[in-house]
């Protein structure tokens, strides 16, 4: 069995919140929708499966309502068509607002960090976390590895956690052809 992880190379695009906000401090539902409308202008042509990398580097500041409607807002508008990260989140308050304002809208997102990657905001019921969690460690899945030992999952189980995963946000997915020559996603983790 290969051991070998597999990484799937895709296009990135970086959306630095500093540059559409203007400031070092975001506050406020107004200029959440405000910088929604920039971001969301700016993802307009980006190809599907592009990985939008979203960049707290220079912002210092910024409240719950401010990450809701500029960041949760956008996840929600252009998911599962593009996939998001976040990065250089490091300051404990900012990424407090954001778990709250993603927990609020029901939605989760992953984050690079130094050590890894984590997943804020809405947690994940345990089949689908444990799901997510192979998927990372593989790099690449598809449901009839999960129908095989030692998951043994039936294949409509297997194919269902995959896609909520997919609708999430928290999968890249691409249609492939199965070994029966029938159709086979294949699903890519996003670190």
């Amino acid at each position: 069995m290969n051991t070998m992880k597999q990484v799937r190379k895709r296009q990135e695009h970086s959306v630095r919140l500093r540059d559409f906000v203007g400031d070092a401090a975001a506050w406020g539902t107004e200029l959440g929708i405000q910088v929604f409308a920039r971001i969301n202008n700016d993802l307009a042509s980006l190809n599907q499966g592009t990985l939008v990398v979203v960049d707290y580097n220079g912002l210092d500041r910024s409240d719950s309502s401010f990450q809701r409607e500029a960041v949760v807002e956008t996840l929600r508008k252009h998911r599962p068509r593009l996939l998001f990260v976040a990065v250089n989140l490091n300051d404990p308050d900012m990424k407090t607002n954001l778990e709250l304002a993603l927990e609020k809208r029901a939605e989760c997102l992953v984050v690079r960090l130094s050590t890894g990657v984590a997943l804020i905001g809405k947690p994940l019921a345990g089949e689908l976390m444990d799901t997510l969690k192979l998927a990372s460690r593989q790099g690449e899945i598809a449901s009839t590895m999960l129908t095989k030992k030692p998951w043994n999952l039936e294949p409509s189980t297997a194919s269902s956690r995959l896609t909520a995963l997919w609708k999430l946000g928290l999968l890249e997915r691409l249609e492939g052809i199965a070994s029966s020559g029938g159709r086979e996603y294949r699903y890519y983790a996003i670190e």
